[in-house]
């Protein structure tokens, strides 16, 4: 889909401008708190979406088991060179290379807000098809209505799509899916307001 291939051209050319301005976590370290108090030691994770693997490296660093994967090898490879050293895999994330049932969580932290609408439904299927049952899953996205293109990416002519959601919307696509919403919460951070949600496969 031209929103999916021109976005991640978009990534290839801010790759080392956005590792280096997201490597602080900022409010996104309170999300990873709130997930891990459910993801106990030594848990396998999946970090969708895991751009130059800041989150994974935390997650693994408080003894979780977290591979990471991307669209963009260009992200991955930008943590690389910055010292971040991961496991991690290209992977498209409505196609994921694994078995279901082989992974305890999923994190997909600003991960989702590129995927056109009709896709999300995909994506949360094959997260939930991954999941063992009881498995957590954690996503945040953009908050609000509609969709956009951004000509500007970090100072740099690099459009990427925007898709935002209402928790009216996104929600019930959640449930559809196979989970049950157990938290979420609303937050300014960075780039945002943020919509976030913690649930599990029933």
């Amino acid at each position: 889909m031209r929103e999916i291939d021109q976005t991640q051209a978009a990534y290839r050319r801010i790759a080392a401008v956005y590792a280096d301005t997201t490597v602080e976590r900022g409010q996104i370290l309170h999300d990873l708190e709130a997930f891990m108090k459910r993801v106990p030691a030594h848990s396998r994770v999946l970090d969708v979406g895991c751009g130059p693997g800041f989150d994974t490296a935390i997650l693994r660093e408080r003894q979780r088991q977290a591979v990471g994967v991307d669209l963009s090898w260009h992200m991955m490879q930008s943590g690389r060179q910055r010292g971040v050293d991961v496991p991690c895999a290209q992977a498209d994330m409505c196609l994921l290379p694994i078995a279901a049932g082989a992974v305890d969580a999923v994190w997909a932290c600003a991960s989702l807000l590129h995927l056109p609408r009709p896709l999300l439904p995909s994506a949360f299927a094959e997260f939930c098809r991954i999941l063992r049952p009881g498995g957590i899953f954690y996503m945040s996205v953009k908050l609000g209505d509609g969709e956009q293109w951004s000509e500007q990416s970090y100072k740099q002519q690099a459009p990427r799509f925007f898709v935002y959601w209402q928790p009216e919307t996104i929600d019930p696509l959640l449930a559809a899916a196979g989970f049950t919403i157990t938290d979420g919460w609303q937050n300014a951070g960075q780039y945002g307001p943020w919509l976030a949600r913690l649930s599990y496969k029933h």
